[in-house]
């Protein structure tokens, strides 16, 4: 029991020991004075200290258990149940939500912490991939010069060039997800005419993997409530999967895309023909930094595309489905919610 306990309590009573004696103080001169001028105030006095000190040291005892209790909280060590008074378990119930609330919250921020500092060292890792390899393809034209055509060299260093700025726009998406309300606007787009404009964009990633799209859609577009830049980086990162682990030689492969009615909901399907994802990591492929292992053997995956494509369908309302089978192709389906023309002002 240290002094400085004690003095911090007598601090606190210090209003109840003001009143008390101040009160038998009254009392006694009114005694004094109009009951017996004999009766001595030393004796009524020490009866009054007496009890005082009795009182004090019972209080004083709940006081030091319970400020001892809180500290042991605050130092992240639970508590015992056993009686306090009213007010007593009022402040002991506030710092426990208060000291909930800080644990949740402390964790929260570590797991991104940890999250960043490991998505941005597999990506710092993955862009490795891509410098070293137009390294290579400019020491081979300065060696080979004469017989390499210079289209052939920028057509290889073009393609890099784009997986360098894929893997830059992921950064960014990845960061803007935190501030995703601040950048949303959800809007009624047509489905099909951004679907186009979006493999209209991509044509040259078809081009080079030997991938070519097949479009089936109903003549009249398909009107949808959604985000048109967020469901652009969703589109773009589940096409540019497909393309990539459609693994298409020279003979090529069609990716395909479907689109339908159902309801008051509007389905895309997303299907490739490509190597397929095994049925164990398929269970986990919206997982951050999961890369599976089709990532893990030839394709240098950050882990982070799904899940940033998971995301972005929770934040929109929108539902996302994928099922796959080894050797034989990958179907990605995204629901949205869907709105007849007519509806639209």
């Amino acid at each position: 029991m240290s002094i400085r306990l004690i003095k911090e309590f007598l601090r606190d009573q210090r209003d109840f020991t003001v009143v008390y004696f101040l009160s038998h103080v009254l009392i006694s001169l009114y005694s004094n004075h109009y009951l017996s001028s004999s009766i001595r105030l030393l004796y009524p006095f020490s009866i009054y200290a007496y009890i005082y000190l009795i009182f004090m040291g019972y209080r004083f005892f709940r006081y030091a258990g319970t400020t001892r209790e809180l500290r042991r909280l605050a130092e992240n060590i639970d508590i015992e149940d056993k009686p306090y008074s009213a007010e007593q378990q009022v402040y002991i119930t506030l710092m426990r939500q208060i000291h909930r609330s800080y644990q949740e919250q402390l964790y929260e921020v570590r797991a991104k912490a940890e999250n960043t500092h490991r998505f941005i060292s597999q990506w710092i890792h993955s862009m490795k991939t891509p410098l070293s390899v137009i390294d290579l393809i400019v020491q081979n034209y300065k060696l080979n010069e004469p017989d390499i055509h210079p289209s052939e060299a920028m057509e290889q260093l073009a393609e890099e060039k784009d997986r360098i700025l894929g893997m830059l726009n992921q950064v960014l998406q990845y960061f803007r997800l935190e501030q995703f309300t601040r950048d949303c606007l959800p809007e009624n787009i047509g489905l099909m005419e951004s679907l186009r404009g979006i493999i209209n964009r991509m044509r040259n990633q078809f081009i080079y993997n030997h991938v070519y799209p097949v479009i089936d859609g109903p003549e009249d577009d398909l009107l949808i409530t959604t985000d048109g830049k967020w469901n652009t980086v969703l589109l773009e990162q589940i096409i540019s999967n497909s393309i990539k682990y459609s693994e298409a030689g020279e003979e090529g492969k069609p990716v395909h895309f479907r689109a339908w009615r159902a309801g008051d909901k509007a389905v895309l399907s997303i299907r490739d023909e490509g190597i397929g994802i095994d049925r164990v990591d398929l269970q986990r492929v919206f997982q951050p930094f999961f890369t599976g292992k089709n990532g893990r053997s030839a394709h240098q995956a950050t882990g982070i595309g799904l899940f940033v494509c998971a995301e972005i369908s929770r934040k929109l309302g929108h539902s996302l489905e994928i099922t796959s089978e080894t050797g034989k192709g990958t179907e990605v389906k995204i629901t949205y919610l869907s709105k007849m023309k007519e509806s639209i002002t």
